[in-house]
């Protein structure tokens, strides 16, 4: 067999030196036929198995290869160079339009330019905005008037801990029958319409999620061992709806911890004001004997929940508070605060303050 093989290829040297045209012809063949397999590998799916929907944005402006190398780096395409020439091929690549679209690994590359050059098929969702401290009623209404709920009461009803218990590990130690106020995450959304309350909940809850897990729940664990989420989400709620200004966040939420380690009432307008249909400028004496749980005039320690769902900035400054001994606070006109550490200085404050109108 050693020797037949040698002879073979004595013979095929012999053969290439003899029609040197024939044989750079049939090499010239051969490697066409490589790059032409692999020019079709490389068209196909990245992934014929994996059907699920992938939001891929073009941006105005994008070049085709910085298209492409986003496409490949989201696992859609399998060579970058490959869709831009095919694209180049085809004259796709200056058909593309802007905008968001579904695509799968599964998709071929002439599947996904054929959606990438076609408007109508880019994703028609609804831009959403949930302004910090919104209540499940205000972003109830807020879907209602941008057409993707129907009934704003099926929302809040549905907008309870127990659905979504079994999905969100966070609402595992939630409190029986607690609803979800204070955790649908305000934030600017695209949301697709006619999906259900229950789509639009889950939405918010896990963008709710992603900031629990990577900005809050290693230095909740770290400082406040004795508080749940559930309670920090809470004392952030009543600290977005009382600071107007981002510096004072931290100093009004180490002013409630003050007052809660003391057995002080929290006395947090903002929790009457949860309470009212409508929103008041200055509360009432009436306002304040309110008979409820949320009512941190009567009542000492947290209300039973929050009170809206607040921001990022809120929920850290709640967990990192200032480092003050301040019990007290009261409002300038210009939404400032004067903090002081005694009540006869709190008194003093809400004179000067008074007096400056």
């Amino acid at each position: 067999m050693r020797y037949k093989l040698k002879y073979s290829g004595q013979s095929l040297i012999k053969y290439i030196k003899s029609n040197k045209a024939q044989a750079v012809f049939l090499i010239a063949i051969f490697l066409v036929l490589i790059i032409a397999i692999w020019f079709k590998i490389s068209l196909s799916p990245k992934d014929p198995s994996n059907k699920a929907a992938v939001e891929f944005e073009v941006k105005k402006g994008e070049t085709a290869q910085e298209l492409a190398l986003n496409l490949q780096s989201k696992g859609l395409i399998k060579n970058d160079t490959i869709f831009i020439l095919y694209a180049k091929i085809k004259g796709l690549d200056i058909k593309i339009k802007s905008g968001r679209y579904y695509l799968s690994p599964s998709m071929t590359v002439g599947e996904i330019l054929n959606k990438l050059i076609d408007e109508k098929n880019s994703i028609n969702d609804v831009r959403v905005t949930i302004p910090e401290g919104s209540t499940l009623k205000d972003i109830a209404n807020i879907l209602k008037d941008k057409g993707l709920i129907n009934d704003t009461a099926e929302f809040i009803s549905y907008a309870k801990a127990q659905n979504f218990k079994d999905k969100y590990d966070f609402l595992k130690d939630f409190p029986q029958d607690a609803t979800l106020e204070g955790f649908l995450f305000p934030d600017t959304y695209f949301l697709p319409k006619d999906r259900g309350v229950e789509f639009y909940i889950d939405v918010f809850l896990k963008q709710f999620e992603k900031i629990y897990k990577t900005e809050l729940s290693g230095i909740l664990e770290e400082k406040h061992p004795k508080y749940s989420i559930y309670q920090i989400v809470t004392l952030a709620s009543i600290v977005e709806k009382e600071a107007k200004l981002e510096s004072e966040r931290p100093i009004i939420a180490a002013v409630f911890y003050n007052r809660l380690e003391k057995g002080m009432p929290l006395q947090s307008c903002a929790t009457i004001e949860f309470l009212l249909d409508e929103h008041k400028e200055k509360l009432s004496f009436d306002d304040l004997k309110i008979n409820s749980p949320y009512n941190t005039y009567k009542n000492t320690g947290l209300p039973p929940g929050p009170i809206g769902a607040p921001g990022l900035s809120s929920l850290l400054a709640t967990i990192s508070p200032a480092n003050v001994d301040y019990l007290y606070f009261v409002a300038k006109s210009d939404g400032s605060h004067i903090f002081t550490k005694t009540y006869a200085d709190h008194l003093n404050a809400q004179e000067k303050i008074e007096s400056s109108k």
